[in-house]
């Protein structure tokens, strides 16, 4: 059995499938976007851009790297003395965590609001979604809160709040 078209109908599907192509292939590019906030990226503030860039090194974890990789990267973005906390407080407990739970995660980090603003520093609420959670992680996507400071016209993170110390920020559910 042999199924013949007309010539206009050919026309007409030759066109809607090149139109149909074409669509998958805009919505599998933009999903390969790293970034497809409605908020560009070089649109932040240099502040926003801080927060949002040090929490992205801060949660992007991966225990096939050499552990001082993770503390040298995130040392770039902070103060002296946000990579003094971290290299004394955060690096040991968070290299043991990702060996021992073979984590390997990379994050999308978006800006929600800034949060509190004094002099030289600010506090910015980023919502972090990771892309591989490990076990025992309460929520995959969260709100944290990133302490940044303004060191010789730059901005660096100084650290991530505690929830406690967040707790001042956080908006009751209703």
């Amino acid at each position: 059995m042999q199924i013949s078209f007309q010539p206009i109908a050919k026309k007409i599907l030759i066109l809607l499938g090149a139109i149909a192509l074409l669509v998958i292939i805009f919505f599998a590019a933009r999903s390969l976007r790293p970034d497809s906030n409605p908020k560009s990226i070089a649109s932040l503030s240099p502040d926003t851009q801080a927060a949002v860039n040090s929490a992205t090194i801060f949660y992007t974890l991966d225990y096939t790297e050499d552990p001082n990789l993770w503390v040298t990267r995130i040392c770039e973005m902070t103060t002296a003395a946000g990579c003094r906390a971290l290299r004394s407080f955060y690096a040991p407990s968070i290299q043991a965590m990702v060996q021992k739970n073979h984590i390997r995660t990379y994050c999308q980090v978006t800006p929600i609001r800034l949060v509190s603003e004094g002099g030289n520093t600010r506090v910015w609420q980023v919502r972090v979604a990771l892309t591989h959670p490990w076990p025992g992680l309460d929520k995959p996507v969260q709100d944290v809160f990133v302490e940044v400071e303004n060191v010789n016209n730059s901005w660096l993170m100084n650290r991530i709040l505690f929830q406690q110390e967040a707790g001042d920020f956080i908006t009751p559910s209703p």
